[in-house]
């Protein structure tokens, strides 16, 4: 044995030496103390079992004890220790015997010694305990189990070093020995022929692939008929050997090994259900992440739900997620970026898109931004020019591009991160860009200036802006006499609300940060503040409720006329307020949730009114969107 100074490891040498788990606690602390002078040198830890090592072996046996490495028995005043790790890599020999003979039984907890205290082993279920094996490498543990089985079988011994392959295979070769035997041959075959009269070609494939073959070999019964016949068989021989009154030793190994067996296949059953079952939630997984908006973060990805409305993260763990979500955005041709691609915001938060999709978030969020920013810009230029003032943006082209770049950045940060991630260079040359509801996003590889995404010009929104100025605004020589005095008036102005605003710094302000207590919130206050929350989580970073509502529109209401799609837009309208008013009555502040408003949604579009519209999924999400706006315009 190498040297070491870890107790458990001496006591099994020491066992072994003595061809027993049994060793006097005297004669052991001798030898320890030998052990330690001897080896001291290459182990300056055994130096604590110098001297007289009793009180230190005994507490370590203690911790030993407890973690059923060893136990203490206690008779006639004399103190004996009982090596487990001995006893079990004793019976795990029994096991590799049992590979090379299958006439060795399976250890019983009767083999154990008479006076081996077996209440100190632990007990493991074998429901539980194959699934254990299978899914946890324990080839080096040292512990020594009680197996339990179901139907009254005695406990069965298994050192947990024995590998699952192992045990199966054993098991196995006890079945197959039934098999073979004359008196149960042909009977079981029969058994077999007669519930199974279409299947008899896989039955005889069967018996010669398992039972009639001379060179016996570990079978693997995964799938198919063979694990079909498999289950048959045994459950066949179970029922059979359940009915002996007076079991041997060699009929009980036989149901214990069957009762493996089925645990196994139980088990592999369950494994593939699962697996399957996870694979079709991470095809429903890749199918959502197809649909609008296209472009999702994690905690939108968490919420996915399948087409019968259950969860999706659940049906695959967070470990599937990630390795899905890896393989997705790192996997791709030779020289090409992979399937699914990630932006981050400015505020950090990650989002996910398919390569393929990203002209048409592109155009969709560019289409979303368009409105907003021409509205932003012309009340911006036709305050500046009520003032009689002029940006420069309004007629040189770089400066009104540097503030559209800024614009989007702060109305549209989705969009920005977009459009200056790394892979758009690259995306340029890949993708076959087609026309996308009329134009495209590259010209010789290069992204399409802002002004040309936005489909803005300064000169249009400089031409609106005026319109609804003054018509004296429009007369130079009035203008230029008005901008005169206007610009004294803003001088005045501005020193006064200076003035105003300049805080004598020796006057103390603590009356000031005096408020009364916030009064207690009204139930309607509740409600906005509790639908606002919703709305937050639902809304995409950067996107507005009302943006939301716009892009929704278009995707339910597919009235050509425009008369006819404000009218459809406004009875919807008109269904979603009453339907809310009416509701909210009855609604608590505790118990509007966004699971609630969505319930809420469902049952408003399931009504025959709005059955109509094809559009659902659309339909549905505008309901959620229109309710909580309503809800959070209250007072």
């Amino acid at each position: 044995m190498a040297t070491t100074s870890n107790l458990s490891s001496i006591i099994r040498y020491y066992a072994e030496k003595q061809k027993s788990p049994f060793i006097d606690l005297k004669e052991f602390c001798t030898y320890v103390k030998k052990y330690a002078e001897h080896h001291v040198e290459e182990q300056s830890e055994l130096v604590k079992y110098l001297g007289d090592p009793s009180g230190t072996v005994v507490a370590e046996l203690q911790g030993l004890s407890e973690k059923h490495l060893v136990a203490i028995i206690n008779a006639n005043n004399k103190k004996t220790i009982v090596s487990i790790t001995f006893l079990a890599a004793k019976y795990a020999n029994v096991y590799k015997e049992m590979m090379k003979n299958d006439a060795i039984l399976f250890p019983q907890g009767t083999d154990l010694p008479k006076q081996f205290p077996s209440q100190i082993l632990e007990h493991k279920s074998v429901s539980q305990y194959i699934p254990f094996l299978i899914e946890k490498d324990n080839s080096k543990s040292p512990f020594l189990y009680l197996l339990d089985f179901a139907r009254d079988l005695p406990p069965m011994l298994i050192p947990a070093c024995v590998p699952i392959k192992v045990l199966l295979d054993t098991a196995q070769q006890k079945v197959r020995k039934i098999l073979k035997k004359e008196e149960f041959h042909d009977y079981f075959l029969k058994k077999l022929r007669s519930t199974n009269p279409t299947k008899e070609i896989s039955i005889k494939n069967f018996y010669t692939h398992f039972v009639d073959s001379e060179n016996y070999q570990f079978a693997e019964f995964n799938d198919g008929e063979d694990y079909y016949i498999w289950n048959q068989s045994l459950y066949y021989i179970r029922q059979d050997f359940e009915k002996i009154a007076d079991r041997t030793t060699e009929d009980t190994n036989i149901l214990q090994a069957v009762q493996i067996l089925e645990t196994h296949s139980t088990y592999l059953k369950e494994k593939f259900q699962n697996d399957h079952k996870r694979s079709e939630a991470i095809k429903e997984l890749e199918s959502a992440l197809a649909k609008p908006p296209y472009f999702y973060s994690m905690p939108q990805i968490l919420k996915f739900h399948d087409n019968n409305g259950r969860l999706l993260y659940g049906q695959y763990t967070e470990d599937d997620l990630k390795e899905f979500l890896q393989k997705m955005t790192t996997d791709g041709e030779a020289n090409e970026l992979p399937q699914l691609l990630v932006f981050k915001v400015e505020s950090g938060t990650r989002y996910y898109v398919y390569k393929k999709k990203v002209p048409q978030v592109v155009v969709r969020l560019c289409n979303e931004a368009h409105d907003s920013i021409e509205k932003a810009l012309e009340d911006h230029w036709y305050e500046t020019m009520l003032d009689y003032d002029r940006l420069p943006e309004m007629s040189n082209a770089s400066e009104f591009e540097a503030c559209l770049h800024e614009l989007v950045e702060k109305n549209s940060p989705i969009l920005y991160a977009l459009l200056n991630a790394n892979f758009m260079t690259i995306l340029s040359y890949e993708i076959n860009e087609e026309n996308i509801e009329g134009f495209h996003l590259f010209v010789d590889g290069k992204l399409l200036p802002y002004s040309d995404l936005l489909m803005l010009r300064n000169s249009k929104i400089l031409a609106n802006a005026k319109s609804r100025l003054p018509f004296y605004y429009t007369i130079p020589v009035i203008s230029w006499i008005i901008s005169l005095f206007s610009g004294r008036t803003k001088e005045k102005k501005a020193a006064a609300t200076k003035t105003v605003i300049e805080k004598n710094p020796f006057e103390d302000d603590s009356e000031e940060k005096k408020t009364e207590s916030a009064p207690k919130q009204s139930k309607t206050q509740a409600l906005a503040k509790n639908a606002k929350e919703i709305a937050k989580n639902l809304i995409p970073e950067g996107s507005t409720i009302d943006r939301e509502l716009n892009y929704l529109t278009k995707q339910w209401n597919k009235m050509i006329s425009k008369d006819a799609y404000n009218n459809l837009t406004e009875d919807v309208n008109s269904l979603i307020r009453d339907y809310t008013r009416r509701v909210v009555k009855s609604l608590s502040a505790n118990s509007f949730t966004r699971e609630r408003v969505e319930n809420l949604a469902k049952t408003l579009v399931n009504t025959p009114n709005m059955q109509k519209i094809k559009e659902e999924k659309a339909l549905t999400e505008y309901v959620i969107l229109y309710m909580l706006r309503l809800v959070s315009n209250f007072q």
